[in-house]
């Protein structure tokens, strides 16, 4: 039992390195838009509209903008009113935002430095480039469907 795990070692690291290179690009991708989501950035009218649609994607699987609230219907309603402000965050709230902000840079970071070590100590970096490339062009033709 010892000598077939020890003998799967190798076969075992190279499969954890194509499922790394394949997913990075997925990985990244969550991350960072993770990370703005946490301020919700990409619900701000200001917000860029492929920060938007980035957040979509995050969410909801779909490329494409928020679609406008259908007006108020509601007879009662003579005026618009006005939202009232959001309640400020309590500091721990604001701490914990920044934790999660920390941890997607730290993902971004060490999945790029996977990625460079992979490619630094592999002798099959076009596999490798392969996959990465796969793993970025397959979310993207999959979204345009």
């Amino acid at each position: 039992m010892v000598k077939a795990t020890v003998a799967m070692r190798p076969l075992l690291r190279q499969l954890h390195i194509y499922l790394s290179f394949f997913i990075a690009p997925c990985l990244i991708f969550f991350a960072i838009t993770g990370a703005l989501q946490t301020f919700r950035i990409p619900d701000e009218k200001a917000a860029p509209v492929l920060v938007q649609k980035l957040a979509r994607v995050h969410r909801d699987d779909i490329f494409a903008l928020k679609p406008p609230s259908p007006p108020r219907t509601d007879p009662n309603v003579a005026l618009k009113q006005p939202k009232a402000p959001r309640p400020k965050p309590s500091l721990s709230v604001v701490m914990m935002r920044w934790f999660f902000v920390l941890a997607s840079a730290l993902i971004v970071i060490t999945t790029l430095m996977g990625l460079w070590m992979g490619l630094a100590y592999s002798r099959d970096r076009m596999v490798l480039w392969l996959l990465l490339l796969a793993g970025t062009v397959l979310p993207i033709v999959l979204l345009a469907l």
